[in-house]
Protein backbone atom coordinates (compact mmCIF):
# COMPACT_ATOMS: atom_id res chain seq x y z
CA UNK A 1 0.00 0.00 0.00
CA UNK A 2 1.11 3.28 -0.54
CA UNK A 3 1.43 6.22 1.33
CA UNK A 4 -2.20 7.01 0.31
CA UNK A 5 -3.97 4.29 1.02
CA UNK A 6 -2.43 4.52 5.04
CA UNK A 7 -3.71 7.95 4.67
CA UNK A 8 -6.88 7.31 3.55
CA UNK A 9 -7.43 4.28 5.76
CA UNK A 10 -6.88 5.91 8.37
CA UNK A 11 -9.01 8.52 8.07
CA UNK A 12 -11.82 6.35 7.11
CA UNK A 13 -11.06 4.04 10.16
CA UNK A 14 -12.26 7.35 12.33
CA UNK A 15 -14.78 8.57 9.39
CA UNK A 16 -12.69 11.83 8.40
CA UNK A 17 -12.74 10.52 4.77
CA UNK A 18 -13.69 12.85 1.87
CA UNK A 19 -16.96 11.26 1.66
CA UNK A 20 -18.17 12.23 5.13
CA UNK A 21 -18.22 15.87 4.53
CA UNK A 22 -20.57 15.43 1.54
CA UNK A 23 -23.36 15.84 3.86
CA UNK A 24 -22.59 19.32 4.53
CA UNK A 25 -21.98 20.77 0.80
CA UNK A 26 -24.71 22.63 -0.28
CA UNK A 27 -24.79 21.68 -3.98
CA UNK A 28 -27.47 24.03 -5.63
CA UNK A 29 -29.23 22.10 -8.16
CA UNK A 30 -29.82 19.76 -5.61
CA UNK A 31 -32.01 22.69 -3.48
CA UNK A 32 -33.78 23.23 -6.85
CA UNK A 33 -35.18 20.12 -7.24
CA UNK A 34 -36.00 19.64 -3.48
CA UNK A 35 -37.78 22.91 -3.46
CA UNK A 36 -39.90 21.88 -6.45
CA UNK A 37 -40.98 18.17 -4.80
CA UNK A 38 -41.98 20.34 -1.66
CA UNK A 39 -44.16 22.62 -3.94
CA UNK A 40 -45.70 19.66 -5.54
CA UNK A 41 -46.62 18.19 -3.14
CA UNK A 42 -47.86 20.96 -1.05
CA UNK A 43 -50.05 21.56 -3.89
CA UNK A 44 -51.37 17.69 -4.09
CA UNK A 45 -52.22 18.06 0.13
CA UNK A 46 -54.06 20.91 -0.65
CA UNK A 47 -56.08 19.89 -3.64
CA UNK A 48 -56.84 16.51 -1.53
CA UNK A 49 -57.73 18.88 1.68
CA UNK A 50 -60.12 20.66 -0.35
CA UNK A 51 -61.91 17.22 -1.81
CA UNK A 52 -62.00 16.03 1.61
CA UNK A 53 -63.79 19.44 2.31
CA UNK A 54 -66.16 18.83 -0.17
CA UNK A 55 -66.74 15.99 0.58
CA UNK A 56 -67.79 16.54 4.64
CA UNK A 57 -69.97 18.84 3.10
CA UNK A 58 -72.01 16.12 1.62
CA UNK A 59 -71.88 14.02 3.93
CA UNK A 60 -74.69 12.10 5.99
CA UNK A 61 -74.53 12.20 9.94
CA UNK A 62 -73.98 8.18 9.47
CA UNK A 63 -70.86 8.61 7.82
CA UNK A 64 -69.15 9.64 10.96
CA UNK A 65 -68.83 6.00 11.07
CA UNK A 66 -66.40 3.74 10.10
CA UNK A 67 -67.35 1.10 7.54
CA UNK A 68 -65.85 -0.95 4.85
CA UNK A 69 -66.71 1.28 1.92
CA UNK A 70 -65.07 4.76 3.21
CA UNK A 71 -62.65 5.09 0.24
CA UNK A 72 -65.88 4.33 -2.55
CA UNK A 73 -66.84 6.96 -4.49
CA UNK A 74 -70.30 8.75 -3.71
CA UNK A 75 -72.85 9.27 -6.76
CA UNK A 76 -75.68 11.04 -6.87
CA UNK A 77 -78.69 11.03 -8.93
CA UNK A 78 -79.59 13.90 -11.03
CA UNK A 79 -83.36 14.97 -10.71
CA UNK A 80 -85.47 16.67 -13.27
CA UNK A 81 -86.63 19.95 -11.60
CA UNK A 82 -88.17 21.24 -14.91
CA UNK A 83 -91.96 22.09 -13.86
CA UNK A 84 -93.63 20.32 -16.89
CA UNK A 85 -91.31 17.35 -16.94
CA UNK A 86 -93.83 14.32 -16.81
CA UNK A 87 -93.05 11.15 -14.58
CA UNK A 88 -93.86 8.55 -16.33
CA UNK A 89 -95.19 4.98 -14.25
CA UNK A 90 -94.23 2.28 -16.72
CA UNK A 91 -95.20 -1.06 -15.52
CA UNK A 92 -95.10 -3.85 -17.83
CA UNK A 93 -97.67 -6.12 -17.85
CA UNK A 94 -96.67 -9.05 -20.59
CA UNK A 95 -93.04 -10.04 -20.65
CA UNK A 96 -93.49 -11.21 -24.30
CA UNK A 97 -95.45 -11.53 -27.86
CA UNK A 98 -95.33 -15.48 -26.94
CA UNK A 99 -97.30 -14.77 -23.74
CA UNK A 100 -100.52 -13.58 -25.78
CA UNK A 101 -102.92 -16.34 -27.25
CA UNK A 102 -105.98 -15.27 -29.68
CA UNK A 103 -108.80 -17.34 -29.19
CA UNK A 104 -111.25 -17.54 -32.10
CA UNK A 105 -114.72 -18.19 -30.71
CA UNK A 106 -118.11 -18.85 -32.93
CA UNK A 107 -121.10 -19.55 -30.46
CA UNK A 108 -123.59 -21.39 -31.68
CA UNK A 109 -126.39 -19.41 -29.07
CA UNK A 110 -126.46 -16.61 -26.62
CA UNK A 111 -125.29 -19.08 -23.63
CA UNK A 112 -122.49 -19.48 -25.16
CA UNK A 113 -121.41 -15.33 -25.05
CA UNK A 114 -120.67 -15.88 -21.38
CA UNK A 115 -117.22 -17.96 -22.48
CA UNK A 116 -116.45 -14.82 -24.88
CA UNK A 117 -116.30 -12.87 -21.64
CA UNK A 118 -114.47 -15.05 -19.36
CA UNK A 119 -111.47 -15.13 -21.79
CA UNK A 120 -111.82 -11.30 -22.42
CA UNK A 121 -111.85 -11.14 -18.34
CA UNK A 122 -108.51 -13.63 -18.31
CA UNK A 123 -106.53 -10.86 -20.54
CA UNK A 124 -106.87 -12.46 -23.79
CA UNK A 125 -108.23 -11.31 -26.95
CA UNK A 126 -111.24 -12.82 -29.00
CA UNK A 127 -111.75 -13.18 -32.09
CA UNK A 128 -115.81 -14.03 -32.45
CA UNK A 129 -117.03 -15.14 -35.58
CA UNK A 130 -120.90 -14.37 -36.25
CA UNK A 131 -121.45 -15.96 -39.60
CA UNK A 132 -124.72 -18.61 -40.11
CA UNK A 133 -126.59 -17.57 -37.05
CA UNK A 134 -129.64 -16.11 -36.51
CA UNK A 135 -129.72 -12.31 -36.80
CA UNK A 136 -131.13 -11.82 -33.53
CA UNK A 137 -129.11 -14.35 -31.78
CA UNK A 138 -126.04 -12.77 -33.41
CA UNK A 139 -127.30 -9.04 -31.83
CA UNK A 140 -127.99 -10.57 -28.57
CA UNK A 141 -124.16 -12.06 -28.66
CA UNK A 142 -123.02 -8.58 -29.81
CA UNK A 143 -124.71 -6.57 -27.31
CA UNK A 144 -123.73 -8.80 -23.99
CA UNK A 145 -119.89 -9.05 -25.16
CA UNK A 146 -119.77 -4.80 -26.21
CA UNK A 147 -120.91 -4.75 -22.49
CA UNK A 148 -118.14 -6.60 -20.81
CA UNK A 149 -115.75 -4.62 -23.69
CA UNK A 150 -117.37 -1.52 -22.35
CA UNK A 151 -117.09 -3.13 -18.64
CA UNK A 152 -113.17 -3.58 -18.79
CA UNK A 153 -112.65 -0.44 -20.88
CA UNK A 154 -111.40 -3.01 -24.36
CA UNK A 155 -110.99 -2.58 -27.73
CA UNK A 156 -113.40 -3.95 -30.52
CA UNK A 157 -112.74 -3.86 -33.85
CA UNK A 158 -114.52 -5.68 -37.15
CA UNK A 159 -112.53 -7.57 -39.30
CA UNK A 160 -115.48 -8.14 -41.79
CA UNK A 161 -119.20 -7.94 -41.52
CA UNK A 162 -120.13 -10.96 -39.39
CA UNK A 163 -116.22 -11.19 -37.67
CA UNK A 164 -114.84 -8.96 -34.39
CA UNK A 165 -111.97 -9.24 -32.64
CA UNK A 166 -112.17 -8.22 -28.72
CA UNK A 167 -109.09 -7.48 -26.64
CA UNK A 168 -108.90 -6.08 -23.47
CA UNK A 169 -107.64 -2.71 -22.49
CA UNK A 170 -103.64 -3.74 -22.30
CA UNK A 171 -103.52 -5.40 -25.69
CA UNK A 172 -103.92 -3.04 -28.92
CA UNK A 173 -105.42 -3.87 -32.25
CA UNK A 174 -103.80 -2.62 -35.59
CA UNK A 175 -103.70 -4.13 -39.28
CA UNK A 176 -104.81 -2.81 -42.63
CA UNK A 177 -108.51 -4.57 -42.66
CA UNK A 178 -109.55 -3.81 -39.25
CA UNK A 179 -112.17 -1.40 -39.01
CA UNK A 180 -112.81 0.93 -35.55
CA UNK A 181 -116.37 0.15 -34.36
CA UNK A 182 -116.68 2.65 -31.98
CA UNK A 183 -115.20 5.69 -34.69
CA UNK A 184 -116.87 8.43 -32.78
CA UNK A 185 -115.39 9.53 -29.76
CA UNK A 186 -119.32 9.11 -27.80
CA UNK A 187 -117.81 5.96 -26.41
CA UNK A 188 -118.65 2.23 -27.40
CA UNK A 189 -120.93 1.72 -29.95
CA UNK A 190 -122.34 -1.65 -30.97
CA UNK A 191 -122.80 -2.65 -34.45
CA UNK A 192 -126.33 -3.52 -35.95
CA UNK A 193 -126.45 -6.64 -38.01
CA UNK A 194 -128.39 -6.58 -40.94
CA UNK A 195 -130.87 -9.61 -41.58
CA UNK A 196 -128.53 -10.03 -44.45
CA UNK A 197 -127.11 -13.50 -43.32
Amino acid sequence: MGEKGKVSSFLNFFKLGDDDFDDFYDDPYESDVDDKELRKEEKRLKKEQRREEKRSFSRTPYDDYEDDYENEPEYSQKKNTSKGAAQSKVVPIRTSASDVEVCIFKPANFGESQEVCDILLGGQPVIVNLEGIDVEEAQRIMDFVSGCIFSIQGNMRQISKYIFIFSPKTIDISGDYIKNVAENNEGISIPTLSKEF
